[in-house]
């Protein structure tokens, strides 16, 4: 990282600092760290210095989502675009490509983690974060998102939740069970979750080669159905013991079985032009796996206010797999025969400790570390039958070993300024080690290092309810072991637009410096209308680089000089009835994003980094009908495509996406509930296009990918 930089500003931070202080000559009491309940995540948000929304647990259940990615679609500042069978992937200030930071129960998520995969029923609350800070990982430039498990239940619980879907006439059933109860100074709870649903996705490839003259000199059409069928049981165990009055032991786990099958039917019609290799071709996988995550928290708090807290986990995924893949040309030979035998195991220790301490009159001094040590391992035997008149065999055994350490250090006071003035200044340090080695490249190190101020301040406005917020921070986002292993992967029919992929050792974390700003005004008890923005400057930005290297094109990751991010937000909610009696009991919600983006490597227009979102939108509705156990809502979500330019040769489009979704809510009985929803109502196409020019030609292809409506019916009942 740029040090010098990084010495001025942290100087400039520390030399406001005695400025700010002259704000109140009597300080105030410190402020307190906010335990987040369900039911207090209005008030959580108000009280937390840096920029804060608590999705809770009522929230998550209301519309019978049962894909975590649905519920968070919703949720201002957040975009969930869908992948196909590759799952969604989640966004904050619209950027893609692992600048938003997944969280479990406040760890980074293990390597292969999908929301797909887990139940909101298992999850007590969502946290949202678009500030950083210190005693967090800083691999966050766009943002945080904390997914919270439900936690050891302090009474006696015996729930039950069925589930029946069906999109493109395929089923999806789901069970859920939560067991707790309370004795003495131990509380315990055990989530259960079963599920097992059929899915499909159509879609189509349209490919063209354009010459120097302007006409087509090759065109081919591909018709794609990926399909899957996913079975899974997941167990949530979780205890806490109260040693002592103060002194609180505390387990929980995640524990999850999973057997897919799925693959992908391709059938090519050529029109003009040479033929690709293929005609058609199948692909049939077979993946057998589980994942556990495990952890232990002590915490012990004294009468001066004094907590100590110290946590360990461990987590460990195994997936092994077995992929056929058969391939015909155009006169129905049979040219290809692969087989793939894979095992890959990810496992890791992770280990933290953190004193807080009141200091003086007005500050909570934090401090502590966070270490982890993980290991991602992998075998890959790959045989090919010889076939008549068929493509070379390709027989590869390949073993890749993957290790990471990391050590943060933080420092952080709380400050209560006076005259409605809170804020937080913090320092931490972070460290790197990653070491990739296999039988088929050269063994690669990377170290990397990471000095992270941060600087949070809240303002409430004396005389009123109104709320500023100020936020500056260092954050920055490593590359995975994956980019920097310079393994090959071979893509079907390569291309400039389908070319193979290889990792580069040479990366370097992006370093990013973010501005953010935020005002808010409650509109009544439930109403709130809020205006945010943010600034980030991000250097080493990592961006795709396209070249051919004997005879084959080649897809890399490269850093690529320096990004700038900015994004605007608007957010209201207004409950009707507190401001007017006679209004019916009706809820809207509506939230507005603008996000903006340049590389300057890049030449514009439309240098974007990471395919951003450029515009978002979300609106709502609920209502409870008076007198009757029924309620209903709506909502609608509108993600804006555009053209982007990825180099000074690859160009991309993304169509708009728009979702509607309804549902209703019947109350049979004090402990039996029913859900009906129906989602993606209108059913648009998703199209991707891709533009490569290669000389005087061009390569084109567009990709549309059929969505459909879904239908969920779910009953819970309280035993």
């Amino acid at each position: 990282m740029n040090t010098s930089a990084a010495t001025i500003c942290l100087r400039c931070m520390l030399g406001a600092w005695p400025v700010l202080a002259l704000a109140q000559p009597a300080a105030p009491p410190a402020p307190q760290r906010v335990e987040i309940q369900g039911s207090g995540a209005e008030q959580a948000r108000r009280d937390a210095v840096g920029a804060l929304l608590v999705l809770p647990r009522t929230e998550l259940l209301k519309h019978g989502d049962t894909r975590l990615a649905d519920a968070l679609r919703r949720v201002p500042g957040v975009t969930v675009i869908s992948g196909g069978a590759r799952g969604p992937e989640i966004r904050m200030s619209g950027l893609g490509g692992g600048y938003t930071q997944l969280l479990l129960n406040g760890e980074p998520v293990p390597p292969g983690f999908s929301l797909e995969t887990l139940s909101p029923e298992l999850v007590e609350r969502i946290e949202i974060s678009r500030s950083a800070s210190a005693d967090q990982s800083q691999q966050a430039i766009a943002g945080s998102i904390n997914i919270v498990l439900r936690r050891a239940a302090t009474s006696r619980q015996r729930e039950v939740k069925l589930g029946l879907a069906s999109q493109f006439g395929r089923p999806a059933l789901s069970a859920d069970a939560q067991l707790g109860d309370r004795d003495g100074a131990l509380s315990w709870g055990l989530g259960l979750g079963l599920a097992s649903e059929r899915r499909i996705w159509p879609m189509s490839l349209d490919q063209q080669v354009i010459g120097a003259s302007g006409t087509p000199t090759q065109a081919y059409t591909t018709r794609k159905d990926e399909f899957n069928r996913n079975d899974r049981l997941t167990l949530t165990p979780r205890a806490s013991w109260a040693l002592t009055p103060k002194q609180t032991l505390g387990t929980d786990h995640l524990l999850q079985f999973f057997h897919a099958v799925g693959g992908a039917l391709d059938r090519r019609d050529s029109t003009l032009g040479a033929l690709p290799q293929f005609a058609h071709n199948d692909l049939l996988l077979n993946v057998r796996g589980h994942q556990l995550r495990s952890r232990v928290n002590w915490t012990l708090a004294q009468d001066d206010g004094t907590k100590w807290e110290l946590r360990a986990g461990l987590t460990r995924q195994r997936r092994d797999s077995s992929a056929d893949f058969d391939g015909f040309d155009f006169s129905e030979r049979w040219i290809r025969d692969a087989h793939v035998d894979s095992l890959a195991v990810d496992s890791g220790f992770t280990l933290a400790g953190r004193l807080r301490k009141p200091w003086r009159d007005a500050h909570t001094l934090s401090l502590g570390w966070d270490g982890e040590q993980s290991r991602r391992s992998e075998d890959r035997l790959q045989r090919e039958q010889p076939l008549p008149g068929g493509l070379p065999v390709d027989n590869l055994d390949e073993v890749y070993d993957a290790r990471v350490r990391r050590l943060a250090l933080f420092v952080q006071d709380e400050w209560a300024l006076g005259r409605g003035w809170t804020a937080t200044l913090g320092l931490r340090w972070e460290g790197l080690h990653t070491v990739s080695e296999g039988n088929v490249f050269d063994g690669v190190s990377s170290r990397a290092s990471v000095v992270s101020p941060v600087l949070q301040a809240l303002w409430r406005v004396p005389g009123s309810k109104d709320q500023l917020r100020l936020g500056l921070a260092r954050s920055y986002k490593a590359p995975t072991p994956r980019e920097l292993m310079p393994r090959r992967f071979v893509a079907n029919n390569n291309s400039p637009t389908t070319p193979d992929l290889q990792g580069n050792p040479t990366l370097r974390p992006e370093l990013s410096w973010g501005l953010d700003a935020s005002w808010e005004r409650p509109l009544g008890k439930a109403g709130l209308v809020g205006v945010s923005g943010h600034v980030k400057r991000i250097e080493q930005v990592i961006v795709d680089e396209l070249f051919q290297q004997n005879g084959s094109w080649v897809l890399r990751r490269a850093n690529g000089g320096v990004a700038w991010v900015q994004g605007l937000g608007l957010e209201t909610r207004l409950a009707l009835r507190p401001l007017w009696p006679a209004a019916p009991a009706v809820d809207l919600r509506a939230n507005f994003g603008l996000n903006r983006s340049r590389v300057e490597a890049v030449p514009g227009p439309d240098n974007r980094l990471a395919q951003q979102t450029p515009a978002t939108l979300n609106l709502g509705i609920d209502h409870r009908l008076d007198g009757l156990p029924l309620s209903w809502g709506a909502s609608f979500s509108f993600a804006a495509g555009a053209p982007q330019r990825l180099s000074a040769t690859r160009f991309a489009d993304k169509s708009h996406s728009r979702v509607l979704d309804v549902y209703g809510h019947w109350k049979a009985s004090a402990g039996t509930q029913w859900r009906l929803a129906l989602s993606n109502l209108l059913q648009p196409d998703q199209v991707d296009q891709r533009r490569v020019l290669d000389g005087a030609s061009q390569h084109l292809v567009s990709e549309r990918l059929r969505t459909g409506a879904g239908l969920r019916l779910t009953l819970e009942q309280a035993l």
